[in-house]
């Protein structure tokens, strides 16, 4: 049931009981699973556009991503994933010393070149650790080996980067706005960097951990001698005064989430001066949660289990935080209660939290994922509880 199929069974429960109250059903997420979809929901000219890219192995795919206007400016909805993601290889391919983020570029380009200037992207689940070079080399940017020659493709590539030339970028880039939607805090290197914590995910033996960390400090090093390479916004959006970087500009390489999707944080955040924020806030600025609220007398919100992560910044406390903050009344309807539930109904975000489930018979329990029946038991514990 996705979030837009939850509202509408919400609505037609309170309709049922309330004839003449004034819903409004706005779909949300906290930067995982449907995202983007929750962010285009009810846009202006919004369209889905599918275009021909490279694949994280090199070969030709087709990804899609999402167009609306915005303020009289179109704004495009990329997920990394769509063309850099780890289920695009197969488990026997797996190799981040190989795959590359060339084709995340190849999208921002065509989008870019048909008429968007403002872009959020979400960068989770990459099948690379790469630095985003390969993001960059499709975006006009050279990095050369020691003979003058373009590297390969993957950590391969990045092994082998001696110079850096930005001279030949797209010049419609100046004109474009990164916000990246990041809910990993780790930096680029280090114990806690890309290539020690995810890169044995993607396919990398220890020895090729090694290696990889190694070129990333070689990497950071030789980008941030780079003239036109300085402090840049941490991933709260916070700027950072050029007074108070550090003469060797680790800040970047250490700012939380540079190390987002094999070092494509690091990427934007060097390369295009974008802003690395937790998916979710990116998500509530969009929709104008906040403001949405603001004259509402109940709100409700859910997901398809609660238990104690709920609190840990996922969509149903982060709507309620939201809620509570201007004195409104939250109720949580969930699939399922797990362990620790009762740590959610005793935050104080919640006036009252739900199982749909409760009551079910186990015949019906068994049933309860179809997406038809969720809708129908969403719909009845809506009438039954409020």
């Amino acid at each position: 049931m996705t979030s837009v199929q939850a509202g509408m069974a919400v609505k037609r429960g309170l309709e049922k009981n309330y004839k003449n109250c004034e819903i409004e059903v706005v779909p949300v997420a906290d930067g995982g699973e449907g995202t983007m979809d929750a962010i285009a929901y009810g846009k202006s000219n919004m369209k889905r556009h599918t275009v021909n890219v490279t694949g994280p192995l090199g070969q030709a795919i087709k990804a899609s991503y999402i167009s609306y206007d915005e303020a009289g400016e179109k704004v495009a909805l990329i997920e990394m994933a769509e063309a850099a993601g780890l289920p695009l290889v197969p488990e026997s391919a797996r190799n981040p010393m190989h795959t590359t983020t060339y084709g995340v570029g190849e999208m921002i380009k065509y989008a870019m070149l048909h008429g968007c200037r403002s872009f959020i992207i979400g960068i989770g689940g990459s099948a690379t650790n790469d630095a985003g070079i390969g993001m960059l080399q499709a975006l006009g940017c050279h990095f050369l080996d020691e003979h003058g020659n373009e590297v390969s493709y993957g950590a391969e590539g990045l092994s082998k980067v001696c110079e850096i030339h930005k001279e030949d970028m797209l010049p419609e880039l100046s004109a474009c706005s990164f916000q990246i939607a990041c809910d990993v805090t780790n930096p680029l290197v280090g114990e806690k960097g890309c290539s020690h914590i995810f890169a044995s995910q993607k396919g990398a033996d220890a020895q090729m951990v090694e290696n990889m960390e190694k070129s990333m400090v070689r990497y950071a090093d030789l980008v941030e001698q780079q003239s036109w390479s300085g402090c840049k916004q941490d991933n709260m959006g916070t700027d950072t005064k050029p007074e108070n970087c550090r003469s060797d500009y680790a800040i970047n390489r250490m700012t939380p989430g540079a190390g987002a999707a094999g070092g494509l944080g690091y990427a934007f955040l060097m390369f295009l001066h974008a802003r690395l924020r937790p998916g979710i806030d990116i998500v509530f600025d969009e929709i104008r949660l906040k403001e949405r609220i603001k004259n509402v007398d109940l709100v409700i919100t859910g997901e398809g289990r609660m238990d104690a992560q709920t609190l840990m910044g996922k969509t149903p406390a982060g709507v309620a935080k939201l809620a509570k903050a201007q004195q409104k009344k939250v109720v949580a309807f969930a699939g399922c209660f797990g362990e620790g539930i009762e740590q959610c109904m005793e935050s104080g975000l919640f006036d009252a939290c739900y199982s749909i489930t409760d009551g079910l018979s186990e015949e019906e329990r068994g049933r309860a994922m179809q997406t038809e029946c969720a809708m129908q038991n969403m719909e009845r514990a809506v009438r039954e509880k409020l």
